[in-house]
């Protein structure tokens, strides 16, 4: 839920905004800078080089919200409609924190940076799947465990706050599992973060978003580990504001159901799907790779 509701002059608040610089348009909406986030930065001694625009207000002046620190501001004149539908989190923001994998056990954060950065078997393992995955490795950070196996680390937000652990070895139908991942109260999806970039694309599992990085170099691969997306998941793509998301599950209804979910909590977003029967990222882009022979 929102923290609290400000009323203000919506239209002149933008105006001010604009001519300053400090504004940008939107399909619905304009994204402007927030005066409690100015006054924040002004506080401590950064206004000048700060210049986020989390604040959207509706084209009609009537709404707003800023999705930093979720405060929302309606249009201070009498014809305010009050059953605008003010745009919440599917978890409550106001007490949500993100959760990072501790160092209790034997799977602890700390326990990543003592993995090897230089494993030929386990490099080999990456080529094999997708040959241009023997450079990206290094980009991504991915170190191997004793057995070679590729250790994957999650970041947000450039913090590193988990892993997953592949099983190299691992063949279908096996009683050996796919993946290892290291007990937490709530698994992150996995990102291949680009800087500010506000277009991404959802997929499945963490190879489909080494592979969607080179399918769509312009967007922000984000794996929700699964055929579903989590209200957590949810909570922490809401964090990056993202103006245009792409849908590629590996079942086009799959993308559907996520994308019917998301729009709920992101209305400010434009969404397509990318249409899939069955083949994943990875196997699209081996696809192409043969095409293009």
């Amino acid at each position: 839920m929102a923290k609290n509701v400000i009323a203000m002059d919506l239209e002149r608040y933008v105006k001010e905004m604009k001519s300053r610089g400090l504004f940008r348009e939107k399909k619905n909406d304009y994204a402007v800078m927030c005066p409690n986030c100015m006054k924040r930065h002004k506080e401590k001694g950064d206004a000048a080089s700060y210049r986020k625009l989390h604040l959207w207000i509706s084209k009609d002046y009537q709404y707003g919200q800023c999705f930093r620190d979720h405060t929302v501001f309606v249009s201070d004149n009498q014809i305010f409609n009050t059953n605008v539908k003010r745009m919440e989190s599917p978890v409550d923001m106001s007490n949500w924190t993100l959760d990072i994998l501790g160092e209790e056990g034997y799977w602890t954060l700390s326990r990543f940076n003592t993995l090897s950065d230089n494993d030929q078997i386990g490099i080999d393992y990456l080529a094999s799947r997708i040959y241009l995955y023997r450079k990206l490795y290094s980009i991504l950070n991915i170190r191997f465990d004793h057995n070679h196996n590729p250790v994957v680390p999650f970041y947000y937000k450039d913090q590193l706050i988990y892993y997953q652990i592949r099983n190299k070895d691992y063949v279908k139908g096996s009683d050996k599992p796919k993946y290892f991942s290291p007990p937490i109260d709530h698994k992150p999806p996995y990102i291949i973060e680009h800087g500010e970039n506000k277009k991404f694309v959802i997929c499945e599992g963490t190879f489909d978003a080494m592979a969607c990085s080179i399918l769509f170099p312009d967007r922000t691969p984000f794996a929700v580990l699964g055929s579903d997306i989590t209200d957590y998941e949810i909570a922490m793509l809401r964090g990056y504001v993202p103006e245009d998301i792409l849908i590629y599950m590996d079942d086009t209804n799959l993308s559907y159901e996520v994308k019917n979910k998301l729009e709920r909590y992101i209305n400010y977003a434009e969404f397509n799907i990318q249409k899939s029967n069955g083949q994943d990222p990875e196997e699209r882009l081996k696809e192409s790779f043969i095409e293009n022979l």
